[in-house]
């Protein structure tokens, strides 16, 4: 079968780019939601803008001359950027980036990386106590009840849930009730039936399998179910009470703190653990941050001093608050800074700054962020189709 030029890019990308080649299979099938693709013609020319909407960009194809205060980058090639996002320059510079033939750029969204990265370790962590919550864990990536809550709190979400079973022809939630609870339907099938403005009665408008929820809507609006659920084979049901839910999306389980507050902890004698991927950290981090990737962390708990208090940070925030729930669980004091090193405003380092001893494994990656804007007539990237 033929494939379009977008998902032979899309290939590319999730096999050879961190940290894009490091997802599951289920986040490399969201990847198209958090990155977009430019095309450049050869002699365009196109200006980068830091700004905070795409952190990262990626040379897919081509070949480009990357001008920054003057001076000429040249080859800038696939080969040489493989696993690696273009270094690029901060605010207030700009880069201006000219292709040498007709090139491809992938440009992705940052903060929604750093979401499915850290939804990434939430499945992980949570399939190693429960390996059946797989599904369940799929059916609610996009719930709006999930959604509400603090990302390091989906994993108290289900240790707080039971279970229930339903047999066929039983209606867990009828239309015009109040809604109590929010479903997770775990094994079985169900039916949903609504009742329109110009229905005489109920019509069936879904089927729901193993995975699906239902029962969100009037949980959070407060208002009377508008749909009734009716089993059509044995089922297994998980349930997560108003009560509990109001609680947890209330709830903050890890401690942030401003950058500004962060700063003053280091200076006197918090650590500081950097949670991100060795490429990412290459690129830019806190100076005196200890590395170690939020993949990494259930297997390297023992090289933490459980007698330190710790600061923890990743890109935006969502990789370092599943981090600090899972320090905070062996007893260790963590904070996370609000932002991570997206919003950092004092002082970072790179390798190429430090000393090849304190160097972690090698590798490159993103910088801040570069919003392109057309400078130029001749400036002709496009979107791809």
């Amino acid at each position: 079968m033929k494939i379009s030029k977008t998902e032979r890019i899309l290939e590319k990308l999730i096999r050879n780019y961190v940290p894009f080649n490091l997802l599951s299979p289920e986040r490399s099938g969201e990847v198209a939601n958090v990155v977009r693709f430019l095309e450049m013609r050869e002699g365009d020319i196109f200006q980068m803008n830091p700004g905070k909407a795409h952190d990262f960009l990626f040379v897919v194809e081509g070949e480009l001359k990357i001008i920054e205060d003057g001076s000429v980058r040249t080859g800038v090639v696939p080969n040489s950027t493989r696993t690696q996002a273009l270094k690029l320059a901060s605010a207030p510079r700009t880069s201006t980036l000219i292709a040498v033939q007709d090139t491809t750029l992938c440009l992705a969204d940052s903060d929604l990386l750093d979401e499915l990265l850290a939804w990434d370790e939430i499945v992980h962590y949570t399939e190693d106590t429960d390996a059946g919550l797989h599904d369940a864990l799929e059916g609610v990536r996009d719930a709006l009840a999930f959604r509400r809550m603090p990302l390091e709190c989906v994993e108290s979400a289900f240790q707080r849930m039971h279970t229930v079973t339903a047999k066929a022809g039983e209606e867990i939630v009828r239309e015009g009730e109040k809604g109590d609870a929010f479903y997770i339907l775990r094994s079985g099938r169900a039916e949903v039936w609504q009742t329109g403005i110009y229905d005489d009665g109920p019509r069936k408008v879904a089927e729901l399998q193993a995975g699906d929820t239902f029962g969100c809507e009037a949980l959070i609006t407060g208002k009377l179910r508008c749909e009734t659920v009716r089993i059509v084979e044995d089922a297994s049901i998980m349930v997560l009470g108003r009560e509990d839910f109001e609680d947890l999306v209330s709830k903050q389980l890890v401690r942030s703190v401003k950058p500004q507050v962060a700063r003053s902890m280091i200076e006197t004698g918090h650590r500081i653990l950097d949670v991100r991927y060795a490429e990412e950290y290459e690129y830019q981090h806190i100076p005196g941050a200890i590395l170690i990737p939020l993949h990494e962390l259930r297997d390297r708990m023992d090289e933490l001093d459980p007698d330190a208090q710790y600061i923890v940070y990743c890109h935006s925030g969502s990789r370092s608050a599943v981090a600090a729930l899972k320090l905070s669980q062996h007893n260790l004091d963590v904070v996370t800074v609000e932002g991570g090193i997206r919003d950092w405003p004092y002082e970072t380092a790179s390798l190429e700054d430090e000393a090849p001893a304190q160097q972690p494994a090698s590798g490159s990656a993103g910088g801040r962020a570069a919003q392109p804007s057309r400078t130029q007539a001749q400036a002709s990237a496009a979107a791809l189709s």
